[in-house]
């Protein structure tokens, strides 16, 4: 009598058994992965930070240095480097990079504290810096496609189409991009202006002293009001979330986003998770002044005709434009300059992340509300 087949039930369990095996083998392996492992893999993940939230440009080991010198002052825990304030003024904006280093980049304030070795300080700078440049190197792929993307989706269609692999005819040589570069301060529209940039006539020289126009909503730019408008450009709003939210979500220009806005990919075999955009793997959960100043040159050189990524672009000064982005939003001359900022600042919040991590970019003053009122008042 032959031996009757195994029944469904007891694939079942075999399956599960085996499911189960493999389960605890995967954490078993996680365990086992050295401390270094993951130090590592977080050193990765916070170098690539540093480029969109913390510099344009600097390197970490200089940003330490200039902490570094600035204890050296008359300090000996660094409780009173701010206020050795510097009359250099790339000292004193290395220093704000270094305050924001150690708030983006944990690791970086963890070592300092230790009595860490100088050649591992300079090991992990290294990679840091590395994984920094990767990141800007991505973004800058990334955006030289989606940007031609979006202008030959405008009305009417740009002529001569503009290629998403070749440059070499976008920047000033084509009309389109050559409006969105021209500075606020000359008119495009006008026939003698645009061959005078093009030929790069004395009095019509493009710096980063002017505004581009692909800052300002509708390109327009008041002389009367020339804050109006500014840093509310479509173009940048949709370079801010393709980089930190993420390609799709560009496509919605309507601002007050919900969750359901932001798309979730689709599992594939062997994921335990859904990725997260940039904005989350960074941990930044409200808009950022330096991720627009970051986003702003990006924005720049995928419009120019530049072939490689250079901080000087003919007269334009890259990171000078960065680091007068970042002083309008930091160094506000007065208070009225302040709620100014904070207001542009809300309105990109609700641009990006629209109802999601609302509690964070607008926390609720409890203090004055009904609950406080009625506790103080007993």
């Amino acid at each position: 009598m032959s031996p009757s087949p195994p029944s469904s039930s007891s694939h079942v369990e075999t399956l599960l058994s085996l499911k189960r095996r493999i389960a605890a083998l995967e954490e078993l392996n996680a365990e086992l992965r050295t401390p270094a492992e993951r130090k590592s893999n977080s050193q990765v993940l916070e170098g690539r930070v540093i480029r969109r939230l913390v510099c344009l440009t600097e390197r970490v080991e200089d940003l330490v240095s200039e902490f570094d010198r600035r204890t050296t002052l008359g300090t000996t825990d660094g409780s009173d480097a701010e206020v050795f304030e510097s009359s250099n003024t790339i000292e004193n904006r290395r220093y704000r990079s270094y305050k924001k280093l150690v708030i983006w980049c944990p690791s970086v304030r963890m070592l300092i504290q230790s009595s860490a070795e100088s050649s591992e300080l300079a090991g992990i700078c290294n990679k840091l810096n590395r994984s920094a440049d990767a990141a800007r190197g991505d973004d800058t792929t990334s955006l030289k496609f989606a940007v031609a993307s979006w202008l030959m989706q405008t009305s009417p269609t740009p002529n001569p189409i503009i290629s998403n692999r070749d440059k070499s005819c976008r920047g000033f040589r084509h009309d389109t991009t050559g409006k969105l570069l021209c500075p606020v301060d000359y008119n495009w529209d006008d026939a003698v202006v645009r061959e005078a940039i093009r030929n790069y006539h004395p009095d019509y020289r493009v710096t980063s002293y002017s505004w581009p126009s692909y800052l300002y909503r509708d390109g327009h730019y008041d002389t009367k009001n020339p804050t109006k408008g500014l840093f509310k450009g479509e173009l940048l709003v949709k370079a801010v979330k393709h980089i930190f939210t993420s390609p799709t979500s560009a496509e919605n220009t309507s601002g007050f986003l919900s969750s359901c806005d932001f798309p979730k990919r689709r599992r594939t075999t062997g994921e335990r998770r859904t990725r997260c955009d940039v904005a989350g793997l960074l941990r930044m959960k409200s808009i950022q002044p330096r991720a627009i100043a970051y986003t702003a040159v990006q924005l720049r050189f995928a419009l120019s005709s530049a072939g490689s990524w250079r901080i000087m672009d003919d007269d334009f000064d890259q990171e000078e434009f960065y680091h007068n982005i970042v002083d309008y939003f930091e160094l506000c001359p007065s208070t009225e300059a302040a709620k100014e900022v904070e207001n542009l600042l809300l309105w990109w919040n609700q641009q990006v992340f629209g109802r999601r991590n609302v509690s964070e970019y607008r926390p609720q003053k409890t203090e004055r509300l009904s609950v406080a009122m009625t506790s103080t008042a007993r």
